[in-house]
């Protein structure tokens, strides 16, 4: 289905009847990414949505923050006329979840976080140097011969990195503007019951991120899924139901 939230397209879907949750994929997912998941919860009402610039939404008119994205979860729940009892937010989504819910934005009764991110990284002088160097090899590849194979070597270079700046494509100014926010101290905020699920082998968001969200919000619970990597809810969809509904 399809709604215009803010003169943007937006593609969502809506199944289900009872409590109503709000999905929230993460950065370059879609609403796609909870599908074994939402199989594995009858009962409930589910709620998701391609977040703009993701699946099949249109991408946002300028440079958005995550605030941004909150305030356009706020404006697509009040176009559908839906007040969701629980947010669930994987990743990226889970950014959102944090700023909204601790800066009232977004007004859920409980939150979700699986592997969340939100916790900024430190620059080492590692990262530093690298960066340095992928922004001169971005001035170097505008020159003959170099421009030839531009885009074979930015991508190189920002892999070397670590970094998801070459993928995010057109969105990349978006994408520095979300990553570079610290969301803790929105975190110390949240003052609603709070899941945190997280795979003890995630390396994209670190099961110490996820230790370091815990202590932020006060009375969270933590959850580790043994085993279970970045996308613990599409390798393990039954174990994360299992919590979510223990939870609720």
């Amino acid at each position: 289905m399809q709604i215009i939230v803010n003169t943007l397209a937006t593609k969502y879907a809506d199944e289900g009847s009872g409590i109503t949750l709000l999905l929230l994929h993460g950065w370059g997912d879609s609403l796609h990414t909870f599908d074994a998941l939402a199989r594995e919860m009858p009962g409930f009402r589910i709620v998701r949505l391609d977040l703009p610039g993701f699946g099949g939404s249109e991408k946002p008119n300028s440079v958005w923050g995550v605030a941004e994205y909150a305030l356009f979860v706020q404006a697509f729940c009040k176009k559908l006329r839906v007040e969701p009892q629980v947010l669930i937010g994987h990743s990226f989504g889970g950014r959102v979840i944090i700023k909204g819910a601790g800066e009232g934005i977004l007004s859920p009764q409980k939150i979700i976080l699986i592997a969340s991110a939100g916790v900024a990284k430190k620059k080492t002088l590692k990262n530093i140097l690298l960066m340095s160097f992928a922004k001169v090899g971005k001035l170097i590849t505008l020159v003959p011969p170099f421009s030839l194979y531009r885009q074979t070597i930015r991508k190189k270079l920002y892999g070397a990195i670590g970094s998801d700046y070459f993928a995010a494509g057109s969105m990349g100014p978006t994408f520095i503007k979300v990553v570079t926010e610290d969301l803790l101290e929105y975190a110390k905020k949240i003052r609603i019951p709070a899941l945190l699920i997280w795979g003890s082998d995630d390396r994209s968001t670190p099961l110490l991120d996820g230790k370091k969200i815990n202590e932020a919000i006060i009375g969270s619970a933590l959850e580790v899924i043994t085993g279970a990597t970045h996308f613990v809810h599409q390798e393990r969809p039954q174990e994360v139901a299992a919590l979510i509904q223990s939870f609720l």
